[in-house]
Order: C-alpha cells, then structure tokens, then sequence
C-alpha cells in the first residue's frame, strides 16, 4: 500500500480556482463517507484537507496512480471540475515525500505566513472528521497522528511561531505592549476581512471578554462576532461603537477616510477618555489628523510592517531547527511503516509455529506410556518440534540448491535466523 497526496495551495493555484473547492464540513462528511463504504473501491483511506489557502486528499492506495481518481472523484462532487482541468495547479506525493509534506504543514512551514498557528487546528480537524466519517485506518490515522505531534513539538521548542508575522497578528502584538491590562478593555474591530479576521481571532484567544466588531455588511459581521463571541453592531451604529470602544483596529477596503478627528469628537465628546487606534487598512482608514487628538494615540501599517519584518526574520531563523524536528518525525513514521509491511508475515510465521507446536505435543503425548519420565517426555516433545518445524525450509533450501538458485535463500536465512555456518555440522541437517 502506498500514503499519498494530491492537492493545491496558495503556491500552485489563484484563489478563484481555490474557492470552489470551499465546502462546508458537512459536505466533505458526505464525501469522505461515500470514497471508504468497504465495497472494494478505492482508496482504502482517505482524509481531506481543506482551508482557504489548501485544498489536499490524503489516501491509502494500492498504486499511487490511484490517487489521481480519488482527488477526481472528490474535486467532481465538489466543484465539477477534473483532475485533467486543473493538472498546472496540482501537485502529487506519495509515500516519503507525502509523509515529509504534511509534517511541514502541520508545523506551519507550508503556510502563506511562516509558521501561522490556525493550520495546526486545522489538520486536526480534517483528521477527526475523516475519523468520524470512518474513512481512515492504521497508517493515516498514525500518519496524522505523527504530523500533529511534529506541529505542536516544532511550535514548543523552536521561535516558529513566536514572532508576529502578519499585520493581523501584528496589531495584537502591538496593543499588548501599548496597552495595560490589554485583557480588560473594550475593543472594536472595524470591517471583517482576512486582516480583521486575523486580529479579531488573535484577540479572542488572549480572552478579551468585551469585543465588539462593525462592518458594513451586517452578515459578515454577525459571523465574525459568532466566531469570536463578541458583539455585533450595525454599520449606522459605528459612532456608538466608537464611543464606547477603549482600543480600535480598522481593517476595511474602503477606498478613503472612514474616521477622523471630527467623527472621533462626535462620537467620544469632549472629555473623552483615551482612545488606542491601529489602522491596518491601504489605502488608511482612519485621517492622520485624528492622530493629533490629546485622547488619541494612533498607529498605522508602516509601524506595524516594522514588526512584521522582525517577526518573520526571526521565524525564518528557525527554520533549520523546524526542519531538523520534522526530519526525525519522518525517519520515526517511515522505520514504523517498513516494520508493519512485514508485520502479517511475522504473524503468520508465529502462527505456522503454535500449530506445529501443538501437533507435537499432542501427538508426542499420545503415544507415550503414561509413565514416561519427564525428562524423556520433554526431550522428545522438543526433538520432534526441532524436525517439525525446520523440515519445510531445509526440503524447500535442498530443492532450491538442485536447482542452482540457493545463494540468496541461503543468506536470507543465515541472516534471518544468525545462523553459524562455521560451527561444527553447520548446514548438514
């Protein structure tokens, strides 16, 4: 059996092409179910891994060219489009360097952003819902097993992930070293993108309680405030919500000045309290001269790329540890999977041996007075065991020997077994 994965990314294929294959997780349940119902179909498991940035099947196949027809049948389900349509955009590993793949993924080094934490969530969920669909086996099931331990070990002891390295991040970055008691304020994220997205997420996991979000899509902000249990407000509200906020992030598309000085006035009033502004938007959301208001201390994206190039300097500086760690987690997976190759093979030698075993000594005990010594009794038993067991291999090796193709048998068994063909009547039985 082979591991292998085909897919796309971030690298391989543009998002329009990516965004078809976004399917909510009840979709790829079905799917997942339908591909391993135990009918003799292919493959004989599978998992998916589906984000914004990656869509990739993960299966178990007799012949890596299976592979193909799986990640077909799955693409046609979802977005009815072949393999053949989209093969520039695909990528194919199989086996090592499939294992290699999604330990680097696991860990982050695959990410749009070096070593972004949501991806490890990410194939956790795409293991347990191949789980729950009872689409993996043995060697998936060890394989993610092995990748999510990689990600987490990589995260714990390397700077991977340590150092922001997207703007989003990089807010929240910036307002823990702003902003006291960060935890305990009140904050507003304006708009619901992938920057606000971002920020709101980081925001949530440092257990904000009051966080509030506005956009000017009320949908979107109902989402986004559903994801990261905080408040939604509607768009004609954003005067209020300033009002009440204690630190802002703005992150729209708008094409201009959404805020400045005088709608800060109008909404904080005249003795207004402190107000901490980070406006992640190009083109600005927020008017410099709101800067200049003695309540107000704002930052933009220039102060933030700052901290996103020493954040991604020093994830970058960790690669070569990342890389090391994954490198054992591999060799470990790979030394497991060549040992259980021969595993029925070892069982099924263990199981010739009782049967043999058995036979002997029924038979042996049978014949015997009942009066025989022990000593005799176990003397027999085991000398006809001896000759029971080796009979089969030394006839096939004689047999092999006549016909002038004994050479490897020969040293496959002396291996096998640390034979001694110098002691004395080494080889005459």
């Amino acid at each position: 059996m082979h591991i292998a994965v085909v897919g796309m990314n971030h690298r391989t294929a543009p998002v329009a092409l990516r965004e078809r294959l976004a399917v909510p997780e009840k979709v790829l349940f079905r799917i997942l179910q339908g591909l391993t119902t135990g009918n003799g179909r292919t493959p004989a498991e599978c998992a998916v891994l589906s984000t914004c940035n990656r869509f990739e099947v993960y299966t178990v196949v007799a012949h890596p060219e299976e592979s193909a027809r799986v990640f077909n049948r799955v693409t046609r389900e979802i977005a009815a489009f072949s393999l053949q349509e989209v093969q520039e955009h695909v990528y194919t590993l199989v086996d090592e360097e499939a294992v290699h793949h999604l330990c680097r993924v696991a860990a982050g080094l695959d990410s749009m952003i070096l070593g972004e934490s949501q991806i490890l969530g990410q194939v956790v969920a795409a293991y347990e819902l191949a789980q729950r669909a009872r689409a993996t086996g043995p060697l998936l099931s060890r394989l993610f097993q092995q990748a999510i331990h990689t990600g987490k070990r990589v995260r714990r002891e390397t700077s991977i992930g340590q150092a922001p390295a997207s703007v989003g991040s990089a807010a929240v970055h910036l307002l823990q070293h702003e902003v006291p008691e960060l935890a305990r304020r009140r904050v507003l994220v304006i708009g619901a993108g992938t920057m606000a997205r971002t920020a709101a997420r980081y925001l949530h996991d440092l257990g904000i309680s009051r966080l509030a979000v506005v956009n000017r899509t009320a949908s979107r902000a109902k989402q986004l405030a559903a994801e990261v249990n905080a408040r939604a407000y509607p768009w004609e509200l954003l005067p209020v919500a300033l009002g009440w906020a204690e630190v802002v992030i703005v992150a729209t598309a708008a094409p201009g000045h959404l805020i400045d000085d005088t709608v800060l006035h109008r909404a904080r009033g005249e003795d207004a309290s402190p107000l901490v502004i980070v406006d992640i938007g190009v083109p600005r959301n927020v008017h410099p001269r709101a800067g200049d208001l003695p309540f107000v201390r704002l930052f933009d994206i220039d102060d933030l790329r700052r901290i996103v190039d020493a954040g991604l300097t020093l994830r970058r500086q960790a690669i070569p540890a990342a890389e090391a760690i994954i490198y054992h987690a591999v060799a470990d997976f790979m030394r497991w999977w060549r040992t259980r190759c021969v595993a029925p093979t070892i069982a099924a030698l263990y199981a010739q041996a009782e049967a043999v075993r058995q036979e002997v000594v029924t038979r042996t005990l049978r014949r015997l007075p009942k009066d025989t010594a022990p000593e005799e009794v176990a003397d027999l038993v085991s000398r006809y065991l001896v000759e029971k067991l080796l009979q089969v291999p030394a006839r096939n090796l004689r047999s092999l020997a006549l016909n002038g193709d004994v050479d490897t048998y020969q040293a496959v068994l002396t291996r096998l077994f640390e034979l001694d063909t110098n002691a004395p009547n080494g080889g005459t039985s």
